[in-house]
């Protein structure tokens, strides 16, 4: 009984240390940023892009091109979450890294700006997201336009684990074969992790069918906007504090939250563990008698 008490002490002690490493990730600074004015591709590093393309099937114009700030793009992508489930509990956690918004804040206004009506802006990003045992790396995909006076993002994965080799093969996955791809009006990607949608956000409504689309979010800017001023609003009353100081309480707030739930599942695992293994080591005692 003892080694089998050692052994859960053992698992509760590499998951604490794996919750304190976590927050150990770092977002890029705003100059590491470099946006093309020039050419298709606003921004690129590595497997990460942004492109300006032909919208991928014929249909009604986009309104583009598309005025619109970085700061209140950003507003509009932070708003956007998933529920994630950590150890059998869900929650909602943001969709984009801070990396991940500083990337796309800037190069998807730039490249909404210099759309043209028969084009669509797509982006491939890969952030760092915390989860109850290690920080993971995970992609973002998805195509964005402006129609109808309203913001459309198609999304291709979210929040996918991001893999450089195959979990089976351990042999390097060749992105030329499986690319990290957009999202399409054609067929509904069917992520496996839910948007969770906020005031001035919707499903897409496929016309032909009447189903929603899980893939497809329709935003009205305004509404976002309006929504997160009154929000910081009602935070400003609480005392005198600067947009970036609010930002780190409000996200440090929530991974606190997080990792105080991930923790009391991790207890309760641990329990359940030790009482199985207990019962368990009773039998084998009870066998050895006989």
């Amino acid at each position: 009984m003892r080694g089998i008490l050692k052994y859960s002490t053992t698992i509760a002690t590499v998951m604490m240390l794996s919750l304190g490493l976590a927050g150990c990730g770092s977002s890029p600074k705003k100059d590491e940023v470099e946006i093309s004015l020039e050419g298709k591709t606003v921004f690129e590093a590595g497997l990460q892009n942004v492109q300006i393309q032909e919208r991928d099937v014929a249909g009604v114009a986009n309104d583009h091109p598309l005025a619109i700030s970085s700061e209140n793009l950003r507003t509009v992508l932070e708003s956007m979450y998933i529920t994630d489930t950590v150890l059998f509990q869900e929650r909602q956690t943001p969709l984009f890294s801070p990396g991940e918004l500083q990337v796309l804040s800037t190069s998807l206004a730039s490249g909404l700006s210099r759309a043209e009506s028969s084009q669509d802006v797509t982006f491939v990003t890969i952030g760092t997201h915390r989860s109850a045992l290690a920080a993971e790396r995970e992609t973002n995909t998805g195509r964005v336009f402006y129609s109808g006076g309203r913001l459309n993002i198609i999304f291709g994965k979210v929040r996918e684990v991001y893999r450089e080799k195959d979990p089976i093969t351990n042999q390097p996955i060749d992105r030329r074969t499986n690319p990290l791809l957009p999202g399409t009006r054609r067929s509904d990607s069917e992520p496996d992790r839910t948007i969770v949608l906020d005031n001035g956000q919707s499903y897409y409504v496929d016309p032909k069918t009447g189903e929603e689309r899980s893939d497809w979010i329709v935003i009205d800017i305004p509404t976002v906007l309006a929504t997160a001023a009154e929000r910081e609003a009602e935070a400003q009353q609480g005392g005198s504090l600067t947009p970036e100081q609010k930002e780190a309480i409000a996200r440090n707030t929530q991974e606190t939250n997080n990792l105080r739930d991930d923790m009391a599942n991790i207890k309760e695992v641990l329990f359940e563990m030790s009482d199985k293994l207990d019962k368990l080591q009773k039998q084998l005692d009870e066998s050895k008698a006989e």
